[in-house]
């Protein structure tokens, strides 16, 4: 697996066909996508830029590229799942995937029922309340056998040639000893989760890596929920701190490569997006430099102050972050 990724959440289906197909001329050859991603949109979309890039000649051949899709929670269990994996493939147009990932460790949850939490009293409870939101059969009781079957189903697909790896994301070390219990293929290729220097995940990644898992880092920048409000409550945007630009400043290097390359010196894989291509080729340009060991301290630092959930950029107003509570 390339360890710098090309991601596609939130480009939407007017984007995503174009981007990943520039992304792809740009030298990407690793491209992130799932099946819920565009409002089930963009995986169709990528499999059309792949198409396109090897009519164009930009790759010779389907084995030119990793691909890697992500089951999605609403589809937690064996035979679902199984669902999920060929509704993807035929979108992608694709026999196999190179990697399918665990989106979440569930549960998928009720839009009614999250509607009426938050327009009442039992908003409060919510946050106490991981279950609240959850849909039927997707319980306390019942998510850790569904994700089982689920991660059994995947095991079947890997056996069967439907995924060259199977991996998981968004997983605590909670989540990875549960599931590691009734696993018969073990370790995952790869956690997928969220990692800045705000949210550096110290001690998940420590795990990870004793345990053989690849760590791939998301929102690697910051996330998406980084309000004007909760960077000030932080000290500032991470692309505007002091550390990172004085790294910047010393190897003429953009504060975003300082960003990712920090993470690839942490032993973590990334997966950066953009429409831009300058942007694109910037993102990939962070092979011929290295921070040296104050600079990597010093932005590890910016976390120094910050609660263990405080520094979390995505999903802090979604009820998929209280999954982080589920056993």
């Amino acid at each position: 697996m390339p360890w710098v990724g090309f991601g596609t959440y939130r480009l939407g289906k007017r984007q995503s066909h174009a981007a990943t197909l520039e992304a792809l001329k740009a030298g990407y050859r690793n491209i992130d996508t799932a099946f819920i991603y565009g409002g089930q949109t963009t995986e169709l979309e990528v499999g059309k830029a792949l198409k396109d890039a090897l009519h164009l000649g930009v790759i010779q051949s389907r084995q030119d590229v990793f691909i890697t899709t992500k089951q999605w929670r609403e589809y937690h269990g064996y035979d679902a799942s199984m669902k999920c994996l060929e509704l993807s493939l035929e979108r992608l147009g694709l026999d196999y995937v190179d990697c399918w990932m665990m989106h979440w460790p569930g549960p998928s949850f009720e839009r009614d029922k999250q509607q009426a939490i938050i327009s009442s009293d039992a908003n409060a409870a919510a946050e106490d309340d991981p279950w609240l939101y959850a849909k039927d059969g997707m319980g306390v009781g019942e998510i850790t056998a569904l994700r089982a079957e689920t991660w059994r189903a995947m095991e079947d697909a890997y056996r069967q040639g439907k995924a060259r790896s199977i991996a998981v994301s968004n997983f605590t070390i909670q989540h990875l000893e549960t599931l590691k219990q009734t696993a018969t293929l073990w370790p995952p290729a790869v956690n997928q989760i969220e990692s800045h220097p705000y949210y550096p995940q110290n001690d998940l990644i420590e795990y990870c890596q004793r345990e053989g898992i690849i760590v791939q880092a998301y929102a690697a920048l910051g996330g998406q929920d980084g309000t004007k409000a909760k960077w000030k409550a932080l000290g500032g945007k991470l692309l505007e701190s002091t550390s990172v630009l004085e790294a910047s400043k010393r190897l003429n290097k953009t504060p975003a490569q300082i960003l990712l390359r920090w993470s690839l010196e942490r032993n973590c894989a990334i997966v950066p997006k953009t429409c831009d291509p300058n942007r694109m080729k910037e993102n990939s340009d962070i092979f011929d430099f290295e921070l040296v060991e104050e600079e990597m301290k010093a932005i590890l630092n910016l976390s120094e102050g910050v609660g263990d959930d405080e520094g979390r950029l995505c999903w802090r107003t979604d009820p998929l972050r209280m999954t982080d509570r589920i056993p």
